[in-house]
């Protein structure tokens, strides 16, 4: 049974290959809420205090070579931390993936300039750095055994890459755009593969909005959009809608609907003034589900609060 599952993946895994519509540029998650730095630079800082947060999401659990990634990212305003506010932040995210046969690795640095106007941030963010892109297609079994893209494989090529975005916020709301990845380059630079194994750039658009119901009960709405082309391939738009609800500023628990069929539910519980943890559980409805036994994925952040005195009310749950 698991040779049969494992054979079918693959067939998704060469499909993604070929017609690069699993997106392999840019990382994937479900709580983007919380993940923000990883698909827009101009986040960077926007929590004003050195914020440490880990993700790990364990995709398609069940089905041999799913795809499994974990990312941990840092960032934090420049300067003296009893100024009220900073214009300067910066950060870092290092990110592995792994799906079949292929490996990833992303190493990236942030910077960040802020503008602030009243009680709105306007951000501007740069990010850069490299993926170290990896694949065993000897692993592989092809109905073609003189198929030339599959005989040879990659072995750690690097790939710099480069993005930016714009993030916007104020008291109970934010919008951003941002292309973290503006770079296409070739997975492979063999010229028989060359044409087709290609990173495709993405595009992104995220808002969110909090509605205050009373003392104990606020309702969060958000959207995080992509869309991804190159000169060959045009990919669907693609869209996540959550619906949250915050709790006395200590619980979160929504659910969102993603546009390529799946269904979401999130927690989050800001567990001290400092620590924070969330899970997130996808349930596809498209014909894979028959295969999937779900996606799980795990988060949990760190504030790093230098001058503790400054936070009498302990800062819990941030909407965004």
């Amino acid at each position: 049974m698991k040779n049969i599952l494992f054979r079918q993946f693959v067939l998704l895994v060469l499909v993604c290959s070929v017609a690069p519509a699993f997106a392999q540029s840019d990382l994937h998650y479900t709580m983007f809420l919380y993940n923000k730095l990883m698909y827009n630079p101009g986040y960077t800082g926007s929590r004003d205090v050195a914020s440490f947060n880990a993700c790990y999401r364990n995709q398609w659990s069940g089905i041999d070579g799913a795809p499994k990634t974990f990312n941990l990212t840092f960032d934090a305003p420049v300067g003296l931390y009893m100024r009220p506010f900073r214009p300067v932040a910066v950060g870092g995210s290092i990110a592995s993936e792994q799906i079949g046969v292929e490996r990833n690795t992303n190493v990236m640095g942030y910077y960040a300039y802020r503008i602030r106007q009243g009680n709105t941030v306007i951000s501007m963010g740069l990010r850069g750095g490299f993926k170290m892109y990896s694949a065993d297609y000897n692993r592989l079994v092809t109905t073609s055994q003189n198929d030339v893209s599959f005989t040879r494989d990659v072995r750690n090529a690097f790939l710099p890459n480069a993005g930016a975005g714009v993030y916007v916020y104020g008291q109970n709301f934010y919008a951003g755009l941002s292309v973290p990845n503006l770079f296409q380059n070739y997975y492979d630079k063999s010229q028989s593969v060359a044409s087709i194994a290609k990173e495709i750039r993405g595009y992104y658009g995220s808002a969110g909005y909090v509605h205050t119901l009373n003392e104990e009960v606020k309702i969060q709405p958000q959207i995080l959009m992509r869309h991804a082309a190159n000169s060959r391939y045009r990919l669907p738009f693609n869209a996540d809608f959550n619906v949250s609800g915050i709790f006395y500023d200590r619980l979160l628990t929504g659910i969102t609907y993603r546009t390529d069929k799946s269904f979401e539910i999130i927690a989050h519980v800001q567990v001290t003034q400092f620590i924070n943890i969330g899970y997130a559980y996808d349930y596809l409805v498209s014909g894979l589900s028959a295969y999937d036994r779900g996606t799980h994925e795990f988060v949990i952040g760190y504030d790093l609060v230098r001058d503790r005195s400054r936070y009498v009310t302990p800062r819990f749950i941030r909407a965004f």
